[in-house]
Order: C-alpha cells, then sequence, then structure tokens
C-alpha cells in the first residue's frame, strides 16, 4: 500500500474574504465548498466556474477549482488555474504549494521543489508546504531530506497521520524495517482500509503455547503474496495458524507450510485466541532488512491447477508478460504501460510471449493487433493457483510492479520488474535487486515517465541471455 499523496481538500481562504463577494457569488461557492468537502468533484468544479463567470481572476476561486480538478486528474487545467492565480496574487503561499503539488502529478519535480520553497518563503509557518516539500524529495530519492521535513512538521502535528504515515514509507525505502513498520501501523488512521475489531486481543509475538492466532490479509494481492512467507514463522511461535486471504488466492496458499487452515474473506471465521493482520507481522518480529524471511520458494501452485502452456517449434525462451496493474491502485498511472512497450521483445529469434495480463486492460492484445506476437494466457486462468502453474511452465516473467511480480518471486521463478522513477517502497531505492525475492531483477526509471530506456535495457539483457 502506497500514498504519498498531497491533499485534494478546499485551499484556506483569508476569514473575511466570503463576506467581501457579491451574495450570488457566496450562495455558489458554498454550494462549491459542500460540494468539494463531500468529494463530488463534478459538482464542485461545476459551481466554481459558474463562481468564476463573476469573479474570473478570483485567486480563492481559481485555487479551489486547481485543487478539484487536480482530483479529477485534469493536470493541465488545475495548473493552469493555479498560475493565474498567481499572477493575481503572487504573495500566495497557497496558490504556490498548490502548483507544486499538480507539478509533482505530472513528474515536474524540480519545479515543484521551487514552488513548495517558494511557498515557504512567504509564509514561514506554512506546515502543509513543508510537508508537500517532504513528498516531492521523497519522490526524487532524497529520502533522509525528505525525513528532516516530515520531522519537522511533526514538531507541530505530531499526531498529524499523513505525515507519519509518510515518514513510515520514506524510513521504508532507506530500509529501516524497524522504525518503518511501526510507524506503518498509521495506515490504519487514514480510512482507506477497513479497520477490524476483535474481542481477541492482537499477537504481541510471545510464544502462542498452542493457542489459535488469526491472521488476516488487509490490502492487495501483491501485498497479501509478499508478507504471506511471514505465516511459518507465526506456526512456529507454538500456535494454529488461521489465515485469511482473498478468494482469488485461496487454492494457491491452501498448502502453505504452517498454515492449519486458509479461509477466503467472507467465510465464517472459526474460533481463534489472538489475531494479527498480516502487514504488522513484520513490525511484531521487529525484523530488520537482514533478518526478513527470504527464503523462495515459499509458495507451490496446486497440482490440479491450470493447463499445460503450448510450446511452439524453435522456442528457446518462453517469457510471460504483464503490462498493467489495477487501475483502483494509487500510483498505477507511474507503474502501468502499455502492450507496445512489450512488443519489441518479440523481435528476438526464439523467444515466445505468453500473456499473464488480467482485467480490462487484457484488451490491449487484440485492440493493438498484437494478437499474432503475443500468446494470451491470463484469460484461461481462473485464479492465482493456474497463474502460478501456467508461470511455473516459463522461462522469465517481465512485468510492471503488479502482483504477477510478487507470484513469480514467491515461486522463486526469474523475474525482470519495470520500475518506476518513484517507486513503491519495498523496492527500496537504486538497487537492481530485491532483498524480498532472490529471483528478482528490477529495472528502474531515470527519469519520471521514461519508459523507454527501461524496455531498452530489458531488450538488451534478454539478448544476451538467449545468446549466452
Amino acid at each position: 500500500m502506497s500514498s504519498k499523496t498531497a491533499t485534494t481538500k478546499p485551499e484556506r481562504q483569508e476569514p473575511n474574504w466570503i463576506d467581501t463577494v457579491p451574495p450570488k457569488v457566496k450562495e455558489i461557492f458554498l454550494a462549491a465548498i459542500k460540494a468539494h468537502a463531500a468529494k463530488k468533484y463534478e459538482e464542485a468544479i461545476t459551481h466554481y466556474a459558474m463562481a468564476l463567470s463573476f469573479l474570473p481572476d478570483d485567486p480563492v476561486l481559481l485555487t479551489n477549482l486547481g485543487v478539484a480538478l487536480r482530483a479529477q486528474e485534469k493536470l493541465k487545467a488545475s495548473e493552469v488555474c493555479y498560475r493565474r492565480a498567481i499572477a493575481v496574487k503572487p504573495d500566495s503561499p497557497g496558490c504556490y504549494s498548490n502548483l507544486g503539488n499538480v507539478l509533482r502529478r505530472q513528474g515536474r519535480l524540480k519545479e515543484a521543489v521551487a514552488c513548495h520553497r517558494r511557498a515557504i518563503e512567504l509564509d514561514r509557518k506554512f506546515i502543509d508546504a513543508y510537508y508537500n516539500l517532504g513528498l516531492v524529495l521523497q519522490d526524487m530519492g532524497k529520502l533522509d531530506e525528505s525525513i528532516r521535513f516530515f520531522n519537522y512538521c511533526l514538531k507541530f502535528r505530531p499526531g498529524d497521520e499523513r505525515v507519519n504515515w509518510d515518514k513510515s514509507l520514506a524510513l521504508l525505502a532507506k530500509a529501516d524495517f524497524v522504525n518503518g513498520f511501526k510507524l506503518y501501523e498509521y495506515r490504519w488512521k487514514r480510512g482507506e482500509i477497513t479497520v477490524r475489531h476483535f474481542r481477541q486481543t492482537l499477537w504481541d509475538g510471545s510464544a502462542l503455547e498452542g493457542k489459535t492466532i488469526f491472521v488476516y490479509s488487509e490490502q492487495g494481492f501483491g501485498d497479501t503474496l509478499n508478507f504471506c512467507r511471514y505465516l511459518p514463522l507465526v506456526a512456529e511461535a507454538g500456535g494454529k495458524v488461521i489465515f485469511e486471504c482473498q478468494p482469488e488466492l485461496l487454492s494457491l496458499l491452501e498448502g502453505m507450510d504452517g498454515v492449519h487452515k486458509v479461509i477466503a474473506g467472507g467465510d465464517r471465521i472459526p474460533d481463534f485466541d489472538v489475531q494479527a493482520p498480516l502487514l504488522s507481522l513484520p513490525r511484531i518480529f521487529k525484523h530488520d532488512i537482514d533478518s526478513i524471511p527470504r527464503q523462495c520458494p515459499y509458495i507451490k501452485p496446486p497440482g490440479n491447477a491450470g493447463f499445460p502452456v503450448h510450446v511452439p517449434q524453435g522456442t528457446r525462451c518462453k517469457v510471460g508478460i504483464a503490462w498493467a496493474g489495477k487501475s483502483t491502485h494509487k500510483n498505477n498511472h507511474n507503474r502501468s504501460v502499455r502492450i507496445e512497450n512489450f512488443l519489441p521483445l518479440s523481435s528476438l529469434p526464439g523467444v515466445t510471449l505468453y500473456s499473464l495480463q488480467k482485467g480490462p486492460e487484457a484488451a490491449q492484445l487484440e485492440q493493438s493487433g498484437c494478437g499474432f506476437l503475443v500468446r494470451e494466457l491470463g484469460g484461461g486462468c481462473d485464479d492465482f493457483a493456474d497463474t502460478a502453474k501456467i508461470m511455473s511452465q516459463l522461462d522469465l516473467i517481465i512485468t510492471v510492479d503488479t502482483s504477477v511480480a510478487h507470484l513469480a518471486g514467491a515461486l522463486n521463478i526469474p523475474v525482470w520488474v519495470a520500475i518506476p522513477y518513484n517507486s513503491d517502497w519495498r523496492w527500496m531505492r537504486k538497487r537492481i535487486d530485491s532483498p524480498w525475492y532472490p529471483s528478482m531483477t528490477l529495472f528502474r526509471q531515470k527519469h519520471p515517465d521514461e519508459w523507454d530506456q527501461v524496455f531498452d535495457k530489458i531488450l538488451n539483457e534478454l539478448k544476451k541471455k538467449i545468446n549466452g
């Protein structure tokens, strides 16, 4: 789970501003604010635009419209609103910081830094500007500097869930797992995952002495696949492990070592004595980067899953590919690509490409006319057990940062992962390997949104693999 998301709340305004505008504008503005606060962005945009028809150069209206447009991913229009607001009111720290937010969202990080620094120059007490600057520095990989800004914010807002959460991601990205996973508990305060309440206590890592422990997944498929490696360690504490996962993972994980029973989310939970969320286990075990469990494979596909993969004559390297993650993932705009990025790999004699892509983006295979270059397998997989069995028949997996990458790593299958410049914390910074998966190689963007260099390198490495 990753956010690093600047606020999309309405911009602050001077207390007496609302009393200086015409009554009609005040009425429209208040309706816009109400819709904006309720995240009804289209409605809010309509009201802001209506108010601007009366006051086209009002910086408060322009800035609020910019915030709402950014929430709708209408980034260029948002940027124009902020720039016009600054032209009208060049001494507004809020306008500069909001402009920095939308520039960051466009990957224009150096420009974003300049905007946030200007906001701080204009208002040294503007804590949100320090926080937003910390986010950009985090994106740039300047983790120590970003943490300093987060710490400064926490002097004034010690319990701020946003700042503590993003500080946790920065600490984890620099491999400070002990402190990072402590702050990672702030995920429960963000309102993005469901907090579950049990009368049974949270496990503290002590000996279970025959007790039954209920461990449950809480986030995406990739998170479950990554951290289910901890379940055998929980069993070694002397208890009986019941694990709840997503239904799509049930048949794959049923045979895991040390797990007494695997149930699907929504099923009746058997009786248990203590409980733990899956991603709290690294904190409970107090693991650092040297002590995380890294033995792979820790997942094995069931024998009755999947189907035989057809291999054309002359094939020397069977390569599975996946080019897009779930569209609902907050960082999906950074991590997903188009199938066309992978097509140069099919130009290599002896290489057969197989699509493992699931979901709506799988349609790109036919939409782009690539069906004759890539053999479709993902559509025949009913769940992750099928996908795992199919992947085990391939020589190499090449994917963007999706659950496919985690599944391949957990199966100990060679996997190459195309990583965005602003990558998820678990891939660290600058590393080409992964502390989580020995079979994984990372191919990183050198600059935001520049994928050509990444896939050129992947192509060259695949040439070496085939000819070596």
